[in-house]
């Protein structure tokens, strides 16, 4: 009997963990946009933008970026139009005196994007007076 009772839990879990497993989706996402820098203290820089990408639709994004030597590294908020948000960290390098590329890696948010994780790719031109545009592409995991 225990036997028995043991091989049904086990089961049981199995079939949970196949199931939760099918619900992930990893879907490609692209998106691009136009910022500005909002203020400077020593090596760190915050800035806010907006764009439109897959899966995020239009949205918006606050980051906060450290310079360290010709590399940048930080932390993002994207904050899709019904409020949800995706959270990003990226690293990145100046790849000329005005383009940094590097990588963002998702890692979670808040309502369609709870538990989302992926990466994507991501080019920066920097402009005039703070501004800059972006582009990015890459995949999510949407759970």
């Amino acid at each position: 009997m225990k036997k028995r009772s043991i091989s049904g839990l086990f089961a049981l879990v199995l079939l949970a963990c196949i199931t939760q497993a099918a619900t992930v989706k990893v879907v490609p996402m692209r998106g691009n946009g136009s910022g500005q820098i909002t203020g400077q203290n020593g090596a760190v820089i915050t800035a806010i933008g907006q764009g439109e990408a897959t899966h995020l639709g239009k949205f918006t994004r606050e980051e906060v970026i450290t310079l360290n030597d010709g590399t940048v590294t930080g932390t993002m908020v994207f904050t899709a139009a019904d409020g949800s948000q995706l959270f990003c960290e990226f690293v990145g390098a100046f790849t000329g005196a005005a383009t940094v590329a590097g990588e963002y890696t998702f890692t979670g948010g808040t309502g369609r994007f709870d538990g989302a994780t992926g990466a994507a790719f991501f080019n920066i031109t920097l402009g005039e007076a703070g501004s800059f545009s972006f582009a990015f592409a890459g995949t999510i995991d949407i759970h």
